[in-house]
C-alpha cells in the first residue's frame, strides 16, 4: 500500500510540474499558422475625378513565427507571413461594392517582444513589434514595381500546451504599414502632410513546436 501511495504521490507531482512549466527559459518555439487578413485600404490615396479609394482584399494568410523564451514570461519572436490578395476600388459614397482592378502580394519580415501572462498549460499573451512588409501590385496592361515599407506591429492570442512540447496557438494581430506623407487641404489658404498607412487584420492559429 505505501508503495502504491509512493508511486500515486510521484505521478501527481509529474503532473503538476508539467502543467505548471510549460514555457521555460531558454527554449525555442516554432509556430506555423495560418488564417485571413482583413484588408484596409491604402489612406488618402484617391483615384483622380473620383471618389474611389485603393482597398486590399481579404484573403488566407499563413506563414511562421521563430521564438525564443529569454524567461518564462518574456519571448523574442520572428514571423513571416504570407498574403496574396486583391486591389479593389472602394467607394466612399455608396453602397456599389468594392470592384476589383488588380492582385496584391504582402510579405511580413516582423520582429516582436511577446509578453506570456503566464507558464501553465494555457497561457494568453500580448505582442508588439516591427519590421518590414515588401508590397507587390500586378495591374494588367501596367507595368509595376514591389517596394518595401516599415510595419508596426501588435497583437495577442492563446498558447494551450498538450506537454512541454508541443501546443496550439490561437492569434489575432494588426499590421500598420507605412506608404508615406500626402498633402491635404486642412484650411482656407494652406495645406498640411498628412501620412498613410495600411493597416491590415489577422486571424489565424497554428501548432507550437517546442524544444
Amino acid at each position: 500500500m505505501k508503495i502504491r501511495i509512493a508511486c500515486l504521490a510521484l505521478l501527481l507531482a509529474s503532473a503538476a510540474a508539467a502543467a505548471r512549466g510549460q514555457i521555460r527559459a531558454g527554449t525555442v518555439e516554432i509556430n506555423p499558422y495560418a488564417g485571413y487578413l482583413f484588408g484596409g485600404n491604402f489612406g488618402d490615396a484617391v483615384i483622380e475625378f473620383t471618389n474611389n479609394r485603393v482597398g486590399v482584399d481579404d484573403d488566407p494568410i499563413y506563414g511562421g513565427r521563430l521564438g525564443f523564451n529569454v524567461s518564462s514570461l518574456f519571448e523574442l519572436e520572428f514571423e513571416y507571413g504570407y498574403d496574396k490578395t486583391g486591389l479593389v476600388l472602394d467607394n466612399d459614397t455608396s453602397f456599389v461594392p468594392p470592384v476589383g482592378f488588380g492582385d496584391l502580394t504582402i510579405q511580413y519580415f516582423m520582429g516582436y517582444a511577446t509578453f506570456n501572462f503566464g507558464y501553465g498549460r494555457l497561457v494568453p499573451y500580448f505582442t508588439i513589434g516591427g519590421g518590414a512588409a515588401n508590397l507587390k501590385p500586378e495591374i494588367p496592361d501596367i507595368e509595376t514595381v514591389s517596394d518595401t515599407r516599415f510595419t508596426a506591429g501588435i497583437g495577442g492570442g492563446i498558447k494551450y500546451f498538450f506537454d512541454p512540447h508541443f501546443g496550439l496557438r490561437i492569434d489575432g494581430r494588426a499590421y500598420s504599414t507605412y506608404l508615406g506623407d500626402t498633402t491635404v487641404l486642412c484650411g482656407p489658404y494652406y495645406y498640411c502632410p498628412e501620412s498613410n498607412w495600411l493597416t491590415n487584420f489577422s486571424a489565424n492559429g497554428g501548432l507550437i513546436i517546442a524544444f
